[in-house]
């Protein structure tokens, strides 16, 4: 590898180091997802004309926050 490559690994592997000192995932990632039940829409027709989802989405992503703040106060 390049020196660039590996100076930029080594960064991150002291970041994660730091991380896991402090009891934290550093590969968690970015949690759960939404399952709209519209996979794959950005291939197909525009469908933003006749089908508005965003009320949706807004009460999943709430739900989803809540469970996750329930699950940070019950760890700590």
């Amino acid at each position: 590898m390049s020196d660039k490559k590996l100076l930029k690994s080594e960064k991150i592997r002291l970041k994660n180091d730091k991380l896991r000192a402090k009891g934290k995932n550093p590969v968690k990632g970015w949690g759960q997802m939404i399952n709209t039940g519209l996979g794959g829409i950005n291939k197909g027709e525009n469908l933003s004309a006749r089908f508005d989802n965003k009320g949706f989405i807004a009460s999943e992503q709430k739900t989803i926050a809540e469970d996750n703040q329930r699950k940070r106060e019950k760890n700590n």
